[in-house]
């Protein structure tokens, strides 16, 4: 798995950095192929902490995004959405 990281607006600190990278392997573990390609982005916009998770595994495309007060949150909230969107997809064959 690829997994990109981008910070805009805001600090990119190791503490975050590894919360991402930790989150979205375990995820790509149980759900994606090694050849995934994830991007995840975060920012700071009026106070809310921003993330979104683009990802694109065997012909597939996902993209979610979710905010919160605080990037930890924003983080298991975009988890959440895209295992949703894999479920989802995983149960409805040519979607």
């Amino acid at each position: 798995m690829n997994l990109e990281i981008t910070f805009r607006h805001m600090e990119h600190t190791e503490s975050i950095d590894s919360k991402i990278r930790h989150k979205v392997e375990k995820f790509g573990q149980r759900h994606l192929s090694k050849a995934a390609i994830v991007k995840w982005t975060g920012w700071v916009e009026h106070q809310e902490h921003i993330a979104t998770l683009h990802v694109m595994d065997r012909g597939h495309e996902f993209f979610v995004k979710a905010k919160s007060d605080n990037m930890y949150k924003t983080l298991d909230q975009v988890i959440s959405k895209l295992e949703s969107q894999l479920g989802h997809a995983d149960h409805h064959p040519g979607h």
